[in-house]
């Protein structure tokens, strides 16, 4: 979207070889780069002004391994947005999550709905380090509270400069939403985004800026 939409120099890297090929064919041509999880970036120290985890935290297995790739390749004074599902009361409600609580529901629910090459491509095929879209190892898709996530991100160089979020229902209109396919659930899609005008409690948004060695000189 922003390679399409402003001047900026725009690259993207994805742990998931088949969604990269996807991206290929439906955008215009834009600098990709695949990198198992885990994986070191293949970009230079300081490389990049800007840097964008929309969603990605979450799945990494580690957390602290991907936040010091990322301050490793963003400039001094370099700024990161993340987006992450936070810790609320509704937290339980992640679907998220369904994969790991109740797999053989999981399996079914998904089967019925994309089919059986679909469940076995992205879950019982791991040679791409990945079980649907979490990282192999990782157990938990995660909801964070805030302070722990400030704390880890200044561990790595990386000071928080704003906080936001949205939603706070949202979950109770989401997983109608993904259950009834794209038709039905439509009105329930809507009810999301008017949950996230309403609320600012489920998805935690931060932007972060890289401390300048002089800085902590």
């Amino acid at each position: 979207m922003l390679a399409e939409t402003t001047d900026l120099d725009c690259y993207g890297v994805d742990p998931n070889a088949a969604d990269l090929a996807d991206v290929r064919t439906t955008r215009r041509p834009l600098r990709l780069a695949h990198v198992r999880p885990g994986g070191r970036l293949p970009f230079s120290d300081g490389r990049f002004d800007s840097i964008s985890l929309l969603d990605v935290l979450e799945h990494a297995e580690s957390e602290d391994a991907l936040l010091a790739e990322i301050s490793r390749v963003l400039a001094p004074g370099g700024l990161l947005v993340v987006t992450v599902p936070a810790r609320h009361i509704f937290s339980a409600l992640d679907p998220d999550n369904i994969k790991f609580r109740a797999p053989r529901f999981h399996r079914r629910a998904y089967t019925a709905r994309f089919g059986r090459n679909a469940y076995r491509r992205r879950f019982a095929d791991s040679s791409n380090g990945l079980f649907g879209d979490m990282s192999i190892g990782k157990r938990d898709h995660t909801n964070y509270e805030r302070e722990w996530l400030v704390e880890r991100l200044a561990a790595h160089g990386l000071d928080v400069v704003r906080i936001g979020g949205a939603n706070l229902f949202w979950r109770w209109f989401q997983i109608p939403a993904l259950l009834l396919g794209r038709r039905l659930g439509r009105p329930f899609e809507h009810l999301v985004h008017l949950d996230g005008r309403l609320f600012r409690r489920a998805n935690l948004f931060l932007t972060a800026k890289k401390v300048s060695p002089l800085a902590d000189a």
